[in-house]
């Protein structure tokens, strides 16, 4: 990679277990992306693109195999028209197996340095800064007359140091060289070093990410871009697909549910209109039937008392809530006259008021006893019978054998309740 010097400022060193899972990370990641066919780990960032290094007008290219770094094949590209350049270039890759005009450019050992340096275990947060403003310190080159790369090696924790693999080539060779190839139809999506190369899975790319496959990166992008689009909209959809299906739903039982609220609010009303009307209708029953009626209780009084017992005053009067009943007059025994009105059925709780005096007959006491009214039993509810049955039409006049007029005989209902006619009665003799 080439870095750019933006300032040497120091930052706190990251905590062991970040740097930890920021390792882990990454050999997952490369784990993963090995695995991966070409046509997603293209997606991903990573290449698999062949590897071709450029000798002069030869084009070679190599194949990293477990024995090591292997020439494929050689393609001399000098006696060649640039057509023919190109087509030699589309041939060399479609051998590979690559449908795609891309490939990473592969620089020999005495064209690149790849050396192994230590630093602080605090610049890792700014490792490509740090490398940068060191290079002329690291290597025989500045900083801006190469293209770097690293990567981490290890970690020591107890010496507080981070072991960096650093690669790195001259800009004019990397650049000349992928001029070429570009003019050739290629997309050159990396620069690696072959020895590099041989030793690691991940090898360092030494190109800028901003160089890598200009064409074939913009398709790449754009295909991130319409996935990322999609993902987005795909999102929106499931948030806001189940609120719509639910405003749709609300419409249409919104109708549904304002008519059975009216018709609900219909039935209410009618149902209080109905209490109200049989409220009315029964007040004045209610009123009646609540109480006995006065001829009950003197009724009441003449059967339960004894013969030898004179009433002189008898009187009905409301007392609060309830009817009170008092009469006086005398008797052989006012106290048994209280025993008497307890088996009263329209009277209850009789006691006598004031004091009992000698009465006007010799042998009897004048007495003044007050009892409370029961409540009467109001008779049961009976719904309202339908309305009247209109009255049968009456009989049509046919006229007789001497040609008068005689009315037809009416009709009257029999035992079962059907209506049968009554014959006429006999004409005089």
């Amino acid at each position: 990679m080439s870095a750019v010097l933006e300032g040497n400022g120091a930052r706190a060193p990251l905590p062991p277990w970040r740097l930890r899972l920021a390792a882990f990370w990454r050999w997952w990641s490369a784990e993963i992306l090995a695995l991966l066919p070409e046509r997603f780990s293209n997606l991903s960032g990573s290449t698999r693109a062949p590897l071709v290094a450029l000798e002069d007008d030869v084009l070679i290219r190599y194949e990293n195999r477990p024995s090591g770094l292997a020439e494929v094949s050689r393609t001399p590209l000098g006696s060649l028209d640039p057509e023919g350049r190109r087509i030699a270039v589309r041939n060399l890759l479609a051998e590979a197996g690559e449908t795609s005009p891309r490939l990473r450019l592969m620089l020999a050992r005495d064209e690149a340095l790849v050396r192994r340096v230590s630093l602080p275990l605090a610049t890792e947060e700014n490792l490509g800064q740090v490398l940068a403003f060191e290079m002329d310190r690291l290597t025989p080159f500045t900083a801006d007359t190469v293209y770097f790369g690293y990567r981490i090696a290890a970690r020591d924790a107890v010496a507080a140091k981070v072991h960096v693999d650093l690669a790195v080539a001259p800009k004019a060779r990397v650049d000349e060289r992928v001029s070429r190839l570009r003019e050739w139809g290629a997309s050159v999506h990396g620069a690696l070093v072959a020895d590099d190369v041989a030793r690691s899975a991940s090898p360092i790319d030494l190109l800028p990410e901003a160089q890598r496959g200009d064409e074939a990166k913009g398709s790449t992008r754009r295909i991130q871009a319409g996935l990322g689009i999609a993902v987005v909209a795909l999102f929106l959809v499931a948030l806001v697909l189940p609120i719509w299906q639910k405003r749709e739903m609300a419409v249409v039982l919104n109708p549904q549910l304002t008519k059975a609220k009216a018709e609900a609010e219909a039935t209410d009303l009618l149902a209080r209109d109905l209490e109200k009307q049989v409220a009315d209708y029964n007040f004045l029953f209610a009123k009646k039937h609540g109480s006995f009626p006065v001829l009950a209780f003197i009724e009441e009084a003449t059967r339960l008392l004894p013969d030898s017992t004179w009433v002189q005053q008898f009187e009905i009067r409301p007392a609060g809530k309830i009817r009170e009943v008092q009469f006086s007059g005398e008797t052989p025994s006012a106290s048994k006259l209280i025993e008497i009105l307890e088996q009263s059925t329209t009277m209850k709780n009789a006691a006598l008021r004031g004091s009992v005096t000698r009465g006007s007959i010799p042998g009897t006491e004048r007495f003044l006893i007050a009892a409370e009214a029961r409540p009467r039993v109001l008779p049961d509810a009976a719904a309202v019978d339908g309305a009247a049955r209109p009255a049968a039409p009456a009989p049509a006049a046919t006229p007789d054998a001497a040609g008068r007029t005689t009315p037809s005989a009416p009709a009257a209902p029999d035992a079962n309740g059907r209506t049968v006619p009554v014959p006429p009665p006999a004409p005089p003799r």
